[in-house]
């Protein structure tokens, strides 16, 4: 087509442009970027969650079956004391309370009667337990003992605002970077809340329990540091500390080799790494590495929501359970003690679209720090592998896109951008990189959105050409066709399967001698516009017109689903649309036309269908053998005298229509005989009891025939003219005669 030239540049540079403007966007980091891509690998985790077997942890929860069992919250601190006893006793590596304990037990005997009322009769009580040395009674002093005795840590709760009370120092020191250095990129807090005193000194250690809530609050990730005090202190989470206390009586097949032989050397200490202090990059922990983002914070590969319930327990379980009960559950492993019932825990959301206790949240930061199944996410590394990728796949789509057709270039962007997805998946599930596909599709996709729009401009252009060249001679269904691939103009067909349809006016010869021409024009061109409109709806082509006669296809030149039943409805509207024509001409006296009828034939075969002609006039059109049954099945009409005659093949593809046998013939130039049907209407004809009842009847009656038998024939003939004929009177009328001739030839 010489009139017209594709640029390849304009789309290129327009796509450039728009990966530009979508990495602008992207440098701003938006929130709905943001959620787009913790979404996308919120989705990682549940299609590959952490493998969780047999676990280094326990949680013991404070549940709706213990507050029933040993009454409302608060509890006692000896019940407490109890707790970390029977634990201590069991062999636990670590006891870890997801618990605050920042004020004095109101229950204890020393403390209990402040919450009196002050009356007469209490006042020789008042006065008895005042004077009374309750020390060895006293429950914080038994929790402390019980504490002490065993390692246990226990949870401080950091705060954003001052404190009239001075900041404690931390129990355990971080090394590695300074507080100065974490100051700019750790979360830091004004102060903590401690537990008190005496449980401080006692305890082994203490961290802070606090998850990193996303802007739609799921847990995504967990600080694994944070300052308070001004920025005076570093403080541990609880997570860290439970590993740190438990490390030398937690049962090695829990944990990695180097863990085990290092915490054997001596007591583990928290380094924290940086990247020129600017930064963190990991946490260091007796040589088990947490890889960090550059604020410190780690984030959690979830198991499965099955593990909630696998490594719980309920203090009831403990307190009333015996020691080898206990033994078999806890020992060698971290036990985790917080709320889980109702009005205590606190509950926070998962990527695995779940809720869970907090305390449940720490347990996954060990149990996947122990089996060395972390995720990794680093902005400094990632942000620029990412863009890299972006750049690479927009500049090979912007290569290639320009010379090939759009729908084309469509799948080749869908391909990239579901191939960066599964890329970004592999790499989740394999080694837990948590690589962002949201940037590289972004980019991608404003890429090829920009560069589309060029290429649908200039395709436009090219229609318009096509159709300027080659409009007088192709229908507009061949047109569209042509438009979306110039490469189908050539003589060539192909061979496919359609449904082919004939019409043709019954007795139009003696209706035209009796027309002037004006006449004859006029009464055509008011048949052929409803006709030729069904067809079109009804998803057809119009293959020509001949004389009083149309030829029509489905499924050729596009698809078309299920159009043996299309041709047939369109068959069947014809004939509603002939009888109001019929109506309009005998309200037309001047025209004085009889009563029109007409025929069709159906076939459904494979033919020959392309572009046909000369290279000067090119004419889309159907050929082939059974283009010509098609066209005797529609000349038989006259014969059986019934509207619409289709063929077993086309029947076959739509049992669900009314329709009726006609028996069999044999076409001029085939040895196989055709069976063929009368079509008579569609499902809702089908269903009806009378025509079910007309079908039985003359089906019977064809069979008796074909058997020899005349007056059952005639018999079942009756039955059908009892009721509705459904048109086809001519039909039966035929087949009477056929059984009345054999029976005078018997």
């Amino acid at each position: 087509m010489a009139g017209w030239r594709k640029n390849i540049l304009g789309p290129r540079v327009a796509g450039i442009f728009g990966a530009i403007l979508a990495l602008a966007l992207i440098f701003q980091q938006p929130t709905l970027i943001n959620v787009a891509r913790d979404r996308v690998f919120d989705q990682f985790q549940r299609f590959s969650p952490r493998h969780y077997d047999e676990s280094p942890v326990r949680v013991v929860e404070i549940d709706d079956a213990a507050l029933e069992r040993y009454g409302q919250w608060p509890w006692p601190r000896h019940r407490f004391a109890t707790l970390v006893d029977k634990l201590n006793e069991a062999g636990a590596a670590a006891i870890v309370f997801d618990v605050i304990f920042a004020e004095p037990d109101r229950t204890s005997p020393g403390n209990v009667a402040s919450g009196w009322l002050d009356r007469p009769e209490l006042s020789p009580i008042k006065s008895q337990l005042g004077a009374a040395n309750l020390d060895e009674v006293d429950h914080d002093r038994r929790f402390a003992a019980s504490l002490a005795a065993a390692p246990t840590i226990l949870h401080l709760t950091a705060r954003a605002g001052g404190s009239d009370s001075d900041c404690p120092p931390a129990l355990s020191k971080v090394q590695g970077m300074t507080a100065n250095g974490l100051a700019r990129v750790a979360p830091s807090f004004r102060n903590v809340v401690p537990a008190l005193p005496i449980f401080r000194e006692a305890a082994s250690g203490e961290g802070f329990a606090r998850a990193a809530l996303a802007d739609d609050a799921i847990v995504r990730s967990v600080p694994l540091i944070a300052l308070a005090c001004d920025g005076a202190e570093i403080f541990p989470s609880l997570a860290l500390e439970a590993l740190r206390v438990a490390a030398p009586r937690l049962d090695p097949k829990f944990a990695p080799t180097p863990f085990v032989k290092a915490a054997e050397k001596g007591p583990c200490r928290i380094h924290v790494t940086g990247v020129a202090q600017e930064s963190v990059s990991e946490v260091i922990l007796c040589r088990l590495r947490f890889p960090t983002t550059d604020d410190g914070q780690l984030w959690i590969h979830y198991s499965g929501i099955e593990s909630v319930m696998k490594r719980r327990l309920s203090v009831v379980d403990i307190l009333d359970g015996t020691p080898d009960e206990i033994s078999d559950a806890v020992k060698g492993r971290i036990v985790m003690i917080g709320a889980s019932a109702e009005g205590l825990r606190d509950v926070l959301v998962t990527p695995m679209g779940d809720d869970r206790p907090g305390v449940h949240i720490h347990a996954e930061v060990i149990e996947q720090a122990l089996a060395g199944e972390t995720l990794f996410r680093a902005w400094g590394i990632m942000r620029p592998i990412e863009i890299i990728l972006a750049l690479i796949t927009s500049l090979f789509l912007l290569l290639v896109l320009p010379r090939i057709a759009a729908a084309t270039g469509f799948v080749i962007w869908v391909l990239l951008s579901v191939g960066t997805m599964v890329g970004s998946y592999l790499a989740f599930s394999a080694s837990g990189l948590l690589l962002d596909p949201v940037t590289p599709n972004l980019v991608l996709g404003a890429s090829f959105l920009s560069a589309f729009v060029i290429m649908f401009q200039q395709e436009q252009i090219a229609r318009k050409f096509i159709r300027g060249a080659f409009g007088k001679f192709l229908s507009p269904l061949i047109l569209d066709r042509l438009e979306k691939d110039p490469s189908l103009l050539k003589l060539e067909g192909e061979q496919r399967e359609i449904t082919a349809f004939f019409s043709d006016i019954r007795g139009f010869t003696s209706i035209s001698e009796a027309l002037s021409p004006p006449q004859v024009t006029a009464m055509l061109n008011q048949y052929f516009t409803p006709m030729t409109r069904i067809v079109v709806e009804h998803k057809g082509l119009v293959d020509k017109y001949m004389g009083d006669g149309l030829a029509a296809m489905w499924n050729a030149p596009i698809d078309v689903d299920n159009h043996p039943a299309q041709a047939a409805r369109a068959a069947l509207a014809m004939l509603k649309s002939l009888d109001d024509l019929n109506a309009s001409w005998r309200r037309d006296k001047a025209l004085g036309l009889p009563e029109i009828k007409i025929g069709i034939g159906l076939h459904t075969a494979e033919a020959r269908v392309g572009n046909f002609g000369s290279e000067d006039h090119l004419e889309y059109s159907m050929l082939g053998d059974m283009v010509n049954l098609t066209s005797r099945l529609e000349s038989l009409t006259k014969e059986y005298g019934v509207p619409i005659i289709m063929s077993e093949d086309t029947r076959n593809r739509i049992p669900e229509f009314a329709a009726v046998p006609l028996g069999t013939f044999t076409v001029k130039g085939r040895s196989d005989p055709t069976v063929i049907f009368a079509l008579i209407g569609d499902e809702t004809v089908a269903e009806k009891p009378s025509f079910q009842s007309f079908r039985q009847s003359f089906e019977s009656a064809v069979i008796a025939i074909d058997e020899a038998e005349p007056d059952l024939a005639l018999e079942h003939f009756e039955n059908c003219r009892s009721g509705d004929t459904f048109g086809i009177d001519q039909a039966i009328e035929r087949f009477c005669e056929q059984a009345r001739a054999l029976r005078q030839m018997s």
